[in-house]
């Protein structure tokens, strides 16, 4: 079997913010197991916390996404969706990543290289 390449799996924070509040998605990339690859089309939110306006995010009600009703958490993936966040901006956002995790790899390598030379 070929080797599989390494993936990174960045973590990062959705804000839609309006005059009323502002609700933060945080969210994350899983490996899937049986694979060992990643499911690149769908990022993975683990938390949503909403702010009023002027609250500080230490003082937001934040829950994890597995204490909420899956018709609530499907609302969640389909409204981030019609904003353009769905499964094409997951895929971007993915190789994005990578090619800049790989490039700082090499540079590291690079650099490491020159420095014991």
């Amino acid at each position: 079997p070929g080797e599989i390449p390494p993936q990174y799996l960045p973590s990062f924070k959705i804000e839609v913010s309006k005059p009323q509040g502002k609700l933060v998605f945080d969210c994350n990339y899983h490996m899937a197991a049986e694979a060992q690859m990643q499911n690149t089309e769908q990022y993975v939110i683990s938390e949503v916390s909403y702010m009023s306006p002027g609250q500080g995010e230490d003082l937001a009600f934040t829950t994890d996404l597995g204490n909420l009703d899956y018709t609530l958490i499907e609302e969640f993936e389909n409204y981030l969706s019609r904003r353009g966040l769905g499964p094409e901006f997951s895929v971007a956002l993915f190789e994005m990543s990578s090619a800049f995790e790989h490039q700082n790899y090499v540079d590291f390598l690079k650099n490491v290289r020159d420095f014991v030379n």
